[in-house]
């Protein structure tokens, strides 16, 4: 006898067979998501069943593909900054360049304010330059380490330092001769620092005074060759303490062209000595030295 079979039975049966194929062919691809979320075995019309859940069904519209994500803007690019320059300071103006006075020729009188310090040359100058009205401070063998120390002077209360005698008057010109007896026994170098030392006291203790630096004189050329007054060494100390003119409150006044022969020594019949003028050249170079007035003192 057959069995018989419940047109029922059969239609569940087509009916899941076709759920199946349409999960599987999901034509609207509804049932993508839900298939590739079914557990391992589990036949593809669960993914129907679980989609009619939420709502879809073989007739639903197809989920709208998601909007691609648009790609988050990459930050902007700061822009280049040039690279700061350090700032240069503005350069300061020039300080005004002082235009050194212009020398004039003078006459005699001009010294009448005028001391005049130094060692056996100044005394020579003191006795035939012929300038009675100028002050003479000096000694025989004065140098320029003993001219600021040394009680050389007198004075009415006696024997007088520099700075004593110098407190009692005032000279609107000071003309220094040092050098000669000072040769030999230090170096140009040391002789100028201490003629510079000399120089700085005179204008401490003389402030409106201007002062002139007289070359030391040259040698004959037989003094130079046999004895320590040798004209090379002195040629160094001139040299040397020619740097300390200021071109303003301070000169240097070298009168050896005056007085010079071809070789650059003093010629033999202007000296007595080798060293010293005779006294007829004294006027001469108290002429020499007229040629470096300054307006402002004449």
């Amino acid at each position: 006898m057959k069995r018989f079979v419940s047109p029922l039975v059969w239609l569940c049966l087509i009916s899941a067979v076709a759920l199946n194929a349409l999960a599987l062919a999901d034509p609207t691809g509804i049932y993508a998501d839900y298939r590739g979320k079914l557990p391992q075995g589990r036949p593809p019309i669960a993914a129907v069943f679980t989609a009619a859940e939420d709502g879809l069904y073989p007739w639903s519209e197809p989920p709208a593909p998601p909007a691609e994500k648009a790609p988050a803007p990459e930050p902007p690019v700061p822009p280049e900054i040039a690279p700061q320059e350090e700032a240069v300071p503005a350069a300061e103006p020039p300080a005004p360049s002082v235009a050194p006075p212009a020398f004039i020729t003078v006459d005699p009188s001009y010294f009448d304010d005028a001391l005049f310090l130094g060692n056996s040359f100044i005394e020579g100058f003191s006795l035939f330059a012929q300038v009675p009205d100028a002050t003479y401070y000096f000694q025989r063998g004065l140098t320029v380490w003993t001219v600021l120390d040394k009680s050389f002077l007198t004075g009415p209360q006696g024997r007088q330092t520099l700075s004593q005698a110098l407190a009692q008057q005032h000279f609107g010109k000071i003309y220094v001769q040092l050098g000669i007896n000072e040769l030999g026994d230090e170096t140009p170098e040391a002789f100028a620092a201490q003629y510079a030392a000399v120089v700085d006291a005179l204008r401490a203790m003389q402030p409106d005074a201007v002062i002139y630096i007289l070359a030391i004189f040259h040698t004959t050329q037989e003094k130079s060759e046999t004895s320590r007054f040798k004209n090379e060494t002195i040629n160094e100390c001139n040299a040397a303490i020619a740097q300390l003119a200021d071109g303003t409150r301070v000169f240097f006044v070298d009168a050896n062209p005056l007085f010079d022969d071809d070789t650059g020594a003093l010629p033999a019949e202007l000296s007595g000595d080798g060293v010293h003028l005779q006294a007829p050249y004294y006027v001469s170079w108290r002429d020499y030295l007229c040629r470096f007035g300054l307006a402002a003192q004449a």
